[in-house]
């Protein structure tokens, strides 16, 4: 069998059972590129210019010697010839090789277009000249033009499957979310008028130039609802919430004012280890998450809509489903998302400008918001000092004065010294983002939080609750809130409410389980305050409530190795002086927390 050349997503040489050959990639795109052409044979000039740096053709002729070197020693070894290499030309070798993109071509049907074209052409190519970028990107876009044809020719598009040309129109609506007569095909719905002036035009596809714009990118926004997490779900309920999210996101494509992500980009975004990362790159700034829960004698599926621009749930909502109304009340639920997702996200594009006003700022603002994650001093420091970068581009960038605030606030509760100039630093910043921009939740949750160090128990509890209003959804707004309830000498009701963070932040920060511990240890349940903390990636900064914990259970021996790691890290730690900090607002919860720092051997 022949090998296979794959241009299609990654660039790679594949032998008849579907292993990479390793091979130098200029040599794979001289490949493709003859490949593409249908021609045999090419100058070695053009190879240099349109594969390197043309304005620079020594060192572009250098370069190709050192790849024709390379691919002669590597065929030597494979003892096979794929390309034939002469003082002027470079030809293809004796070896015969298919492609992908020879079924790539007119007339295909749109069964096997949508297939094969669920990923770009050349995706993960670096171009490195504007030669080969423009060459590229014509490809894509003829692709895009065959894609289109296929799906608005009824002779072309007879007998496709609804899943094929669900995936070509909502491939072509995320390059061109404009494109009414590929929307209509979608929906199923009347095309407006306004498309028949692009009746016979292509997709437009997006030139290397745009590209590479700096997040973030203007509108519209871009949206992408991630497959469900279905884990130990029924199979018949996992199915179905799949299916629905498919229906979300059709339904979704019927609205001009969002860009959809397609699902198969979406279902490979869902896999990456560092989706942060994936999210910026791709310049998304509305994420779809859904879970469905096994709850015994039902499934519900729980879904969240997350900014990512300030990492917050702006909306969130759980859907009962019941075995027997399965099929029946899909529709319906999907309507009830899709109207949910238009509605918010359209709310919270009236007050976004702040996050695409200024890229710099913006991107300096969300490394700091990474390096916020841990309870480490020096990653603190260095969000404080990202933050700062962020406000040197853009002096009035509201989300990094909180970003700020919040590093202050951070830095006074794990050094633990009682620093009051930390504390009126973090309240001033707070104080700052809130005359800024009145709408924005993160600034009168820092206010919240300096007014609860400050002992201030009910202005800190007025600031949260109307963080609360502006963003009911926002966890980290819900485990602040309930951090004051807690140290408000109302750890019950805080207790509830850090529960209901977590529910909405499945794997939340360090500090979510901080809280919830320390309301546990007030009510009494030391186990539970103990779980909480096992739960912490860095348990370090909860040493003191653990050895509080192990000591009202009795376990001095535990308490003690609490105590220690206490010393290690704060060597100067006074029992004392750190009660005289800690802000409760009772008395009782006081004496309870001392009690058990006592029992410990503090």
């Amino acid at each position: 069998m022949p090998a296979r050349l794959q241009t299609l997503g990654h660039l790679r040489l594949l032998d008849e059972g579907g292993n990479e050959i390793v091979f130098p990639e200029k040599a794979l795109l001289i490949l493709c590129y003859l490949q593409t052409r249908g021609i045999n044979e090419m100058p070695r000039s053009d190879a240099a210019s349109l594969f390197w740096d043309d304005a620079n053709s020594s060192a572009a002729f250098a370069n190709l010697r050192q790849t024709v070197s390379r691919a002669q020693k590597r065929q030597r070894d494979l003892d096979r010839t794929y390309l034939i290499f002469t003082d002027t030309t470079i030809a293809l070798g004796p070896e015969p090789i298919t492609s992908d993109i020879e079924q790539v071509r007119d007339g295909a049907s749109l069964n096997i277009l949508a297939d094969l074209l669920t990923e770009d052409f050349l995706k993960y190519v670096k171009a490195g000249n504007r030669a080969l970028a423009n060459w590229i990107a014509l490809q894509r876009a003829a692709h895009a033009a065959l894609l289109r044809t296929a799906l608005l020719d009824r002779n072309a598009s007879e007998g496709a499957s609804r899943q094929a040309r669900s995936a070509a129109a909502l491939r072509l609506l995320e390059s061109n979310p404009d494109d009414e007569d590929v929307r209509a095909a979608l929906t199923g719905r009347p095309a407006a008028s306004t498309s028949l002036m692009t009746l016979q035009q292509p997709a437009r596809i997006l030139t290397p130039e745009e590209i590479d714009i700096s997040l973030p990118r203007q509108n519209p926004p871009r949206v992408v609802l991630l497959p469900p997490v279905t884990t130990l779900a029924a199979r018949t309920a996992a199915r179905f919430s799949e299916a629905l999210i498919e229906d979300v996101t059709i339904g979704l494509c019927a609205l001009r004012s969002i860009s959809i992500i397609a699902p198969h980009t979406a279902a490979q975004i869902s896999l990456q280890a560092d989706r942060a990362t994936t999210y910026e790159r791709h310049k998304i700034s509305y994420i779809l998450e859904t879970r469905l829960r096994d709850e015994g004698d039902r499934h519900t599926l729980f879904a969240q809509l997350i900014f990512f621009g300030s990492d917050e749930v702006i909306w969130a909502e759980r859907f009962p489903l019941s075995a027997e109304g399965l099929a029946r009340s899909r529709q319906m639920i999907a309507h009830q998302i899709a109207g949910a997702l238009a509605t918010e996200i359209e709310r919270n594009e009236l007050v976004r400008n702040d996050y695409e006003f200024d890229a710099g700022a913006y991107r300096s603002f969300l490394v700091g918001q990474g390096q916020l994650k841990l309870l480490d001093l020096r990653d603190i420091r260095r969000a404080r000092k990202s933050f700062r970068e962020s406000l040197q581009s853009r002096g009035d960038f509201a989300p990094a004065m909180s970003g700020l605030s919040r590093s202050y606030f951070l830095e006074w509760l794990v050094t633990a010294r009682g620093d009051e100039e930390l504390l009126k630093k973090a309240e001033r910043h707070a104080e700052e983002t809130v005359r800024t921009d009145d709408r924005l939740p993160s600034g009168y949750r820092e206010l919240g939080v300096a007014k609860l160090y400050a002992r201030q128990f009910d202005e800190s509890a007025e600031h949260m609750e109307r963080a609360e209003v502006l963003s009911p959804n926002h966890a980290n707004v819900v485990a602040s809130y309930a951090d004051t309830l807690v140290q408000g000498s109302r750890p019950d009701l805080g207790l509830t409410k850090i529960q209901r963070a977590i529910d909405l932040n499945p794997l939340p920060p360090d500090d979510y389980f901080w809280i919830a511990a320390g309301a546990s240890y007030s009510i009494g349940l030391y186990e539970q305050a103990l779980d909480y903390i096992a739960r912490m990636k860095d348990r370090v900064p909860a040493d003191r409530l653990a050895a509080a914990s192990c000591g009202m259970l009795g376990d001095t021996k535990k308490a003690r190795q609490f105590i220690r790691r206490t010393y290690d890290v704060h060597p100067t730690f006074d029992l004392e002086s750190w009660m005289a900090i800690v802000p409760f607002k009772e008395e009782w919860q006081r004496q309870h927390y001392y009690e058990g720092l006592k029992k410990a051997g503090f």
